[in-house]
């Protein structure tokens, strides 16, 4: 994902009956929990890091995960 751009998620909810109003107010707000690996939504990166104490027995590995994860996400229908 480059940056200054909007990206979209569709998401399909599947009832096994009817929908009616008082199923739309059973169901409510639905939370949502995700991951998008190898994206950061704040750009902010890591280019230099310093390893303050050496501790025996320790090699750092020399890679950095970015990733984004909902924390608070809800959908209301």
């Amino acid at each position: 994902f480059p940056g200054c751009t909007e990206q979209t998620m569709r998401a399909k909810v599947t009832l096994s009956g009817p929908c009616t109003s008082q199923i739309r107010r059973e169901i409510g707000p639905i939370n949502m929990t995700f991951e998008i690996p190898m994206y950061n939504v704040s750009s902010l990166q890591v280019r230099y890091l310093r390893i303050a104490e050496n501790m025996p027995g320790y090699t750092p590995y020399r890679w950095v995960r970015y990733v984004t994860q909902s924390s608070s996400y809800v959908c209301r229908l």
